[in-house]
């Protein structure tokens, strides 16, 4: 969307020299953002729309990076990187990966592809004619249908019916075939799980073991975020409780989280100091822009410490702090991770919400964090996004033999560990792992060891998952002067 609608919401033993060339697709050496070694970077031509002969006026060029292993005497198989979403750009993730992924690297190539619709395979950017700071915005003026129809200008020369998680999945395996590898092990995190069980779905043969986390199981549907939330903050009133300097300093959370949205029923308008640019502004705080700020704030440990700070000073009338967060979350800019909502939003309006029953949306709703703004910020894009049929057999649970580590976080406020149990009971080799310390990917933080353990032996009897034990301080800001 434009920014006012982005405020809403190798077969084994095969060496792979510095310089690779198969019949398709060309790597050279290239430096990407974050990564101080070099890595491969190419481009693979596909047809556009499947159902048609790859031709100039039908071709997707697909953006590869490779980032080769330090062992080159290694015959270890490459680890695919599938990203999250829907909307990130792997390749775009190399600078945040190369330090998790820095152990597994040592004998493991890793291959990142901008799925079809990121990062410069066709990325589905919904670009904003001018900049409109998003602190004043009123998102409830937002002229949604509107916003629709000048974000589908930016790729209304696109097919996007070929925008698709399955398609995506036969873009991957080109890649893979062009590079000469008979198997990958595959990683995926929170919409990268998706494409795991995809990949898993259709193509079972191509891969050597599956290490998914945050899952998104094929059967479960995205797009419902309130129930998940409530869960998540209920666990932050618990640990802030438990916690001698946060109860002391705010002993009646949730009770103050209840003031904030009933001052929010209108929205409010307060003069300050923009937190960035020191200008004198008006800001408009919306249950919509607010609760959606304090959702993404709880998919990390280290930034749902300042939460209960916040929350009381904004239920207080000092908006300030949760301006600033605002500011940083809801930032206009396309950084590393950000998404590409036409991808995004043409992903989950065609395979997700159409799925979804009455019941479904009158269960999510039954939340007090953030009611039915649990999904409308899909469902109200949805209404006006242009259709197309998923596969029948879309949502069938993935049932592959192949080897499968799933983890969750405990504090998850979007995939909790009960869909990591949904996607376990139909795998008949899987294992699932919940990180007690851990939120959203936790993972790539806390068990990467145990996971180049799990790829390396294709089981899970030899593995330490002592990792996902591990303590964690549990730390609050009181005031912007202390943490505990």
């Amino acid at each position: 969307m434009k920014q006012q609608l982005l405020t809403l919401f190798v077969a084994v033993g095969l060496f792979m020299p510095n310089l690779v060339t198969a019949s398709e697709l060309k790597l050279e050496a290239c430096f990407v953002s974050g990564v101080k070694s070099k890595a491969l970077c190419g481009k693979l031509d596909v047809a556009e729309n499947p159902a048609l002969d790859i031709s100039e006026a039908n071709t997707l060029s697909l953006n590869v990076v490779v980032l080769p292993k330090f062992k080159e005497q290694s015959k270890e198989l490459p680890m695919m990187f599938l990203a999250g979403g829907p909307g990130q750009a792997a390749t775009e993730l190399a600078g945040m990966l190369n330090n998790p992924l820095t152990e597994i690297r040592q004998e493991h190539d890793i291959i990142l592809i901008d799925q079809r619709g990121t990062g410069q395979s066709n990325g589905l950017l919904c670009d904003a004619q001018e900049y409109i700071d998003p602190l004043v915005i009123d998102s409830n003026d937002v002229d949604i249908e509107q916003e629709v129809k000048d974000c589908l200008t930016s790729f209304a020369d696109h097919h996007l019916p070929s925008y698709n998680t399955y398609q995506s999945i036969e873009d991957f395996e080109a890649v893979r075939q062009a590079l000469g590898y008979q198997k990958v092990h595959i990683f995926g995190g929170s919409y990268g799980t998706r494409a795991g069980f995809a990949y898993l779905k259709n193509h079972p043969e191509s891969i050597q073991t599956a290490t998914l986390d945050s899952n998104a199981p094929m059967e479960m549907i995205v797009g419902f975020f309130g129930k998940s939330s409530e869960r998540a903050f209920d666990f932050l009133v618990e640990d802030c409780k438990a916690h001698k300097y946060c109860n002391e300093s705010y002993p009646n959370l949730k009770q103050d989280y209840l003031n904030l949205l009933a001052q929010l029923e209108k929205p409010i308008t307060q003069s300050m100091y923009h937190p960035i640019t020191g200008k004198k502004i008006d800001i408009i705080l919306t249950k919509s822009k607010v609760t959606e700020t304090l959702r993404t704030t709880l998919y990390a440990l280290s930034s749902r410490q300042l939460l209960p700070y916040i929350v009381n000073s904004s239920a207080q009338g000092d908006f300030r702090p949760l301006a600033a967060l605002m500011s940083q979350v809801n930032s206009t800019e396309h950084t590393p991770g950000s998404l590409y909502t036409g991808l995004t939003m043409n992903i989950i309006c065609n395979e997700d919400m159409p799925r979804a029953v009455q019941s479904d949306f009158s269960k999510d709703a039954n939340n007090y964090f953030n009611g039915e703004l649990g999904f409308t910020n899909f469902t109200d894009i949805c209404k006006f996004w242009p259709k197309w049929q998923a596969p029948a057999d879309f949502a069938e649970p993935v049932t592959v033999d192949v080897p499968v580590l799933l983890f969750s976080g405990k504090y998850d406020p979007v995939t909790p560990p009960a869909y990591g149990e949904m996607a376990d009971n139909s795998l008949p080799n899987s294992k699932h792992v919940v990180i007690k310390n851990g939120s959203h990917v936790a993972s790539l933080r806390m068990c990467m060891d145990a996971v180049k353990q799990f790829m390396q032996s294709g089981t899970f009897e030899s593995v330490d998952f002592s990792c996902a034990d591990k303590p964690v301080p549990n730390l609050f800001f009181t005031n912007l002067n202390q943490l505990h």
